[in-house]
């Protein structure tokens, strides 16, 4: 079984990041508080800007934002391909205030981490007072669930996903992914 970390293509895609007031705890840090449980049912649209990418393109033309992990914002397109089947079980769609006048996006946050997934002996880490620093993710095969998309309690930034939800996405003609990151799995 494959394992990839959910990226997005940020050479050559544009991408969000957040806009928000001073004195405001950013929705990254929001969201690794959350320890991957859902957020509450009043949670406020965040305002997102639009960043270009490394090679200076600044379009709409991505279906999947990751620059602000472990949010993530999906394209209305990206939605409807991996909704059904991928995401909506096992995570939370937040709504985004985005500039764009075409194209609608919404924020995805997955809960419903998978325990006892990080080989500790084979990873490399890094322990600190709120958690654990990964610098090089093993994962346990025979612990990981039997889903296409999932996150693990041991780390509070990555998401993980399947061969299958790759071949998925590239079938659906979806832009602006990274599956380079493969995850090794024993």
């Amino acid at each position: 079984m494959k394992i990839f970390r959910l990226k997005s293509n940020s050479r050559d895609f544009a991408s969000f990041i957040e806009d928000y007031p001073d004195g405001q705890q950013s929705i990254i840090g929001r969201a690794m508080a959350q320890q991957w449980k859902p957020f509450e049912a009043d949670f406020q649209p965040i305002a997102l800007i639009q960043r270009a990418s490394d090679k200076g393109k600044k379009n709409y033309q991505f279906d999947v934002s990751g620059a602000l992990g472990p949010f993530f914002v999906f394209s209305e397109n990206g939605i409807q391909a991996l909704s059904e089947g991928f995401l909506a079980k096992h995570g939370q769609f937040l709504p985004v205030n985005t500039p764009s006048k075409r194209k609608t996006f919404l924020g995805y946050y997955p809960i419903n981490p998978a325990p006892n997934c990080l080989d500790m002996e084979r990873s490399k880490y890094r322990i600190y007072e709120n958690g654990l620093v990964i610098d090089k993710v093993v994962l346990v095969g025979n612990n990981l669930p039997q889903r296409d998309v999932f996150v693990i309690e041991e780390d509070i930034m990555r998401i993980f996903v399947t061969e299958r939800f790759k071949r998925h996405v590239e079938v659906a003609g979806l832009n602006g992914f990274d599956f380079s990151d493969g995850i090794e799995v024993y």
